[in-house]
């Protein structure tokens, strides 16, 4: 039971990261005389800003779960847990993807460095991506530590099959 969870949560970050490297190569293949000059430094700089915006808005709200009810049967809390798990992670992919979407646009807009404004944006998201939303050890816990806030078990982490649980990283995360 616990691979295919794992695998499932992992095949839908990986599509939503593939889609940005797809992306990168339709602009890279849809500019004429495409060359590899950088942007602006305000385009950069822009990218960059919101980078971090992504990434503090991926920390404040992307982890956040509302807490399972006590009380609940424990079938019921890992079925409720995986579902707000799911949710949580599309949050984070959608936010880190903003970015590589952004700069899709600036790539046909502007007149120097188009490829390159992709390309930045879109390894931007990618890292993003990467440290936010893949279903890690780390994020799954960080989930389950807010779904287990109000004294209920979800077991999520046991469910995704990365240990047995948060016993021991509530007060780490």
């Amino acid at each position: 039971m616990t691979a295919p969870l794992a695998r499932t949560a992992q095949m839908m970050a990986l599509t939503f990261m593939t889609m940005v490297v797809g992306l990168g190569v339709i602009v890279a293949l849809s500019i004429p005389d495409a060359d590899l000059q950088l942007p602006s430094a305000y385009v950069i700089g822009g990218q960059v800003a919101a980078g971090v915006v992504m990434a503090a808005l991926c920390s404040a709200i992307g982890f956040r779960a509302a807490p399972i009810t006590p009380g609940t049967p424990p079938e019921k809390a890992t079925s409720e847990g995986l579902q707000k798990h799911q949710t949580s992670m599309i949050l984070r992919l959608v936010l880190s993807e903003v970015i590589a979407l952004v700069s899709l646009a600036l790539a046909f807009v502007l007149t120097e460095g188009q490829l390159m404004t992709y390309l930045i944006g879109g390894a931007i998201s990618l890292v993003l991506m990467a440290y936010f939303a893949y279903p890690s050890a780390r994020n799954i816990r960080k989930v389950e530590a807010s779904l287990d806030g109000a004294g209920a078990q979800s077991r999520l982490a046991e469910a995704f099959g990365v240990g047995d649980g948060p016993s021991s990283t509530h007060k780490v995360l």
